[in-house]
């Protein structure tokens, strides 16, 4: 294990919570979204 692999490896787990997030963020939304429309209503 050299300084670089350490590196790579955790760009890989950044990248793949990163993946993992932005999905999750823009469902988040949608719903907060749509529960705001429908309490204004």
């Amino acid at each position: 294990m050299t300084t670089t692999d350490v590196i790579i490896i955790s760009k890989k787990i950044a990248v793949g919570i990163l993946i993992f997030l932005i999905p999750l963020a823009i469902i988040a939304g949608g719903l907060w979204l749509a529960n705001l429309l429908v309490i204004n209503r």
